[in-house]
């Protein structure tokens, strides 16, 4: 149960006056709640640490983590972050991990604030011509973090080091159990769909992946810089696998065009074409649906999300746009899903 946004001021308040190495006399203002979506809760604040040197303080971020596997990830995503601001890619700058519930009730990060908007806010407000540099831009910074070494960023000796099929063959393990340990055997014909073309999938070299790259993860500092946020699903994949998230996410919230122009460009950019696309279309789509299905069921806290974002997943365009590539894809239908989408015709 997520604390009152008062409760959090106050126990921020102690937290940094006896938890963080910060003064003593250290004092939290404007704390506001800025995440609108299904997963963490973040808030915004200001810190300020001397009050008698009037109210410059620092601007920073609050992000709190829900479900049972809050810890893990939490230091998954910090560690991560820490790495990659380290090697020059475009982060916030980590400042604080606290898995002590103690504290706020679930482990959390401080960071950096960015000052500035989202790629999408940007997007939707510019000119023809500055809608083609900022897909340029979105896709530049997808193709750069593709092209990072992951041993600097990802330390696990259990990756191999040159086979893309083993991680997907994992990922598809991992993503069915997953789904039946929550009763929902629904998707079972599309993993055996997945499971049958696996064997044909050309490989590719693992790389970085961001799991949930879009326009809303992407700041643009008042000076124009660009920054990368959420980083609660970093992993080592298939690049095809991060680029059909962006891709599925970028085309089922409005722009449905947007899937071509994104693919074409980041092509272009990257100087090669994604082969066996199809797949890993399909691999997004039951990710997708199994997160809203499984939500809707059992509580997206039991999915590891924030508590209550299950109203933001009622969203019947995007789960039939998500619904339709599947179809167009792979030709299954999903009982499950067509139940879903006509109670919320």
């Amino acid at each position: 149960m997520s604390k009152s946004f008062p409760d959090i001021e106050q126990r921020l308040r102690e937290f940094h006056r006896s938890g963080a190495p910060t003064s003593p006399t250290a004092t939290i203002h404007d704390l506001q709640p800025i995440s609108g979506g299904w997963e963490n809760e973040v808030y915004s604040f200001t810190l300020v640490h001397d009050a008698s040197a009037g109210p410059a303080g620092e601007e920073l971020i609050l992000r709190i983590y829900p479900g049972s596997d809050a810890a893990r990830k939490s230091t998954r995503e910090f560690d991560a972050m820490r790495r990659l601001y380290d090697v020059g890619f475009p982060v916030p700058r980590m400042l604080w991990l606290e898995l002590d519930p103690s504290w706020l009730g679930r482990p959390f990060v401080i960071m950096e604030k960015i000052p500035g908007r989202s790629a999408d806010a940007l997007f939707e407000a510019a000119s023809a011509e500055r809608r083609q540099e900022l897909l340029s831009l979105f896709c530049r910074m997808l193709v750069d973090l593709h092209a990072l070494d992951w041993r600097s960023v990802i330390t696990d000796d259990s990756l191999p080091g040159a086979d893309t099929p083993t991680l997907i063959r994992r990922e598809l393990i991992r993503g069915r159990e997953y789904c039946h340990s929550l009763g929902q055997h629904a998707f079972d014909p599309i993993f055996e769909w997945l499971e049958e073309r696996l064997p044909q999938l050309r490989g590719t070299e693992p790389c970085l992946a961001h799991g949930d790259f879009h326009g809303d993860n992407i700041l643009i500092r008042d000076d124009g810089a660009p920054f990368v946020i959420d980083w609660g699903n970093i992993r080592v994949s298939d690049r095809r696998a991060d680029l059909a998230w962006t891709l599925l996410l970028s085309s089922t919230y409005g722009h449905p065009d947007m899937r071509e122009q994104i693919l074409r460009e980041y092509e272009r950019i990257a100087g090669c074409r994604m082969e066996d696309l199809e797949f890993f279309d399909a691999a997004a789509c039951v990710r997708r649906l199994f997160s809203i299905c499984g939500s809707l069921d059992q509580g997206a806290d039991q999915l590891g999300m924030r508590p209550g974002s299950e109203a933001l997943m009622r969203n019947a365009s995007h789960i039939r746009g998500v619904y339709d590539l599947l179809l167009e894809g792979t030709g299954i239908r999903i009982p499950r899903i067509d139940t879903l989408l006509a109670g919320l015709a």
